[in-house]
């Protein structure tokens, strides 16, 4: 056989190729495979979650609440309103001889809500309740929306009403109600309207100047508190007054626990607030003196009450009944309206139907979401031409003022712009200046100074009761920044995340 060289080698490859071509191709088709699987494997653990089970540490309500810190930067109510100058010892302005001259707020209706809806919304690292506006660029900002020419005046007579209280605070660190010389009970029920006081201004236990004051006025009232909840005179039996000491100390402490947190008030207020929960007339509503449950309804006692309660009720307090309680109230309140517009002070019918009760009811709807119901508008009519006159002063005027005041802010509008350049500069020109720290910059009510009233009725006339007075003039003073008018929208920004110290509230 003629075999070459070069013949060899070609049959040689040829005898090789086939195998080997076989074994190449498959090692590449297995590799490739390998590769899809390796990618495909990496990809799957890429995708896969790993769940841990971690054990939640349990904490304290009371503890958390302690731990709530308030914003550092409080937000400006009003952008476009220069904040006034406010000055201590600023002169006193001219009185107006126009009431109705402010400026009048020209977005009412726009502003105008249904205040009947509940609206929750989360508050994220907040005090509860509508407090923010009562420091710092808040309260600037909200004197200069709604003060007027008379709101840094104003606001100069708050600061010498907060130094008279300073002042003048009891070794026990509370005030008294006092008439002529004779010092009265209801101690527990006036020290806690200066805590309100203190508290309108943004005047906390942390307050660089008055939180001495502030705590030593707190703790007063906590010890006034026997177990059940009962504050000083409502222990004494009998007492008509009972009832008024037991809705204001509750007032009092929920506004100080919604500000803040201090864990030993909550208890405090839960329990004081149970009583008044408890003390209402079923099935129709109402209170009476000694929480008795004859029928007799009382428009004054009624009011202290509703504010207690709704101050509690948005610090957080969590008493059953509390907000079905809330309405039964209103309802009774409803029953008291005559024909005119006007309250009666009783649900008896020779009761007289008064200016002040009429501003206690209608406040007390306007604070529990019912601003837009027909009772409070034909209330608020009935009042349109309402007086602050200190010589001629209506019946129990300081405590009438002090709900009209009110009643008329959150109105708005023009009706508030007249009764701001009307009770402001009486307001004002009338506290007391001097040397002695015992009179400076308190208020001694218009029925201690003038022989008759226009109402020709009982004269709030209690000689040297200065702290009953000065608190109530402190508190409608400061109701430019107490709380948001009921007109005004609050301001619901979007959530994007919640957290186990999200706190739910609902706004009425």
């Amino acid at each position: 056989m003629d075999i070459s060289i070069k013949g060899l080698y070609k049959n040689a490859a040829e005898f090789l190729a086939g195998p080997v071509g076989s074994i190449v191709i498959h090692v590449v088709v297995l590799l490739a495979a390998g590769l899809l699987l390796a990618t495909t494997m990496n990809k799957k653990k890429e995708t896969e979650i790993e769940v841990q089970v971690v054990e939640i540490e349990e904490k304290q309500l009371d503890q958390e609440l302690e731990d709530l810190k308030p914003p550092e930067d409080l937000p400006d109510m009003v952008d476009t309103v220069t904040p006034p100058d406010v000055d201590i010892d600023m002169d006193i302005p001219q009185e107006p001889q126009d009431f109705s001259a402010a400026p009048v707020m020209d977005t009412m209706t726009e502003l105008n809500i249904a205040s009947d809806a509940m609206s929750p919304i989360v508050l994220k690292g907040l005090q509860s309740g509508q407090t923010s506006q009562r420091s710092g660029d808040g309260r600037a900002a909200s004197i200069g929306a709604y003060g007027g020419a008379w709101g840094a005046a104003a606001e100069a007579a708050v600061l010498r009403a907060l130094r008279w209280f300073k002042n003048n605070q009891g070794g026990d660190g509370g005030w008294s109600w006092v008439d002529g010389k004779k010092e009265q009970g209801k101690r527990a029920a006036i020290t806690s309207l200066g805590i309100l006081a203190f508290l309108a201004h943004g005047e906390t236990p942390a307050s660089e100047e008055y939180g001495e004051t502030v705590t030593r006025a707190i703790r007063y009232v906590l010890a006034c508190q026997d177990a059940d909840g009962y504050f000083y005179s409502a222990r004494e039996k009998g007492s008509d007054a009972a009832a008024y000491e037991q809705a204001i100390c509750v007032y009092a402490l929920s506004e100080a626990y919604g500000m803040t947190r201090i864990p030993s008030l909550k208890g405090a207020m839960d329990k004081g607030t149970a009583i008044i929960v408890k003390g209402i007339q079923r099935p129709n509503g109402g209170y009476d003196y000694q929480w008795k449950q004859e029928g007799r309804t009382d428009i004054s006692l009624g009011a202290w009450c509703v504010q207690a309660m709704k101050a509690a009720w948005m610090a957080g307090c969590t008493v059953p009944e509390l907000h079905d309680v809330m309405e039964l109230e209103l309802k009774s309140m409803k029953t008291h309206q005559v024909e005119s517009g006007h309250f009666k002070y009783s649900n008896a019918k020779s009761s007289p139907a008064y200016a002040n009760m009429t501003a206690a009811a209608v406040l007390s709807m306007q604070l529990l979401g019912h601003a837009d119901d027909r009772a409070v508008k034909d209330g608020l009519k009935a009042m349109a031409d309402e007086k602050c006159v200190w010589a001629h002063p209506q019946n129990w005027a300081m405590y009438g003022w002090y709900y009209i005041a009110q009643a008329k802010f959150h109105e708005g509008g023009a009706s508030w712009s007249k009764w701001n350049n009307m009770f402001a500069p009486q307001f004002v020109q009338n506290q007391m200046k001097g040397d002695d720290p015992k009179i400076d910059g308190a208020w001694r009510s218009p029925g201690a100074t003038t022989k008759d009233n226009i109402d020709g009725g009982a004269k709030e006339d209690w000689g040297e009761d200065y702290a009953y007075t000065t608190a109530l003039a402190t508190l409608t003073l400061t109701v430019y920044y107490r709380f948001l008018p009921t007109y005004k929208p609050v301001e619901i920004k979007t959530v994007d995340q919640t957290s186990d110290t999200d706190v739910e509230i609902e706004i009425f």
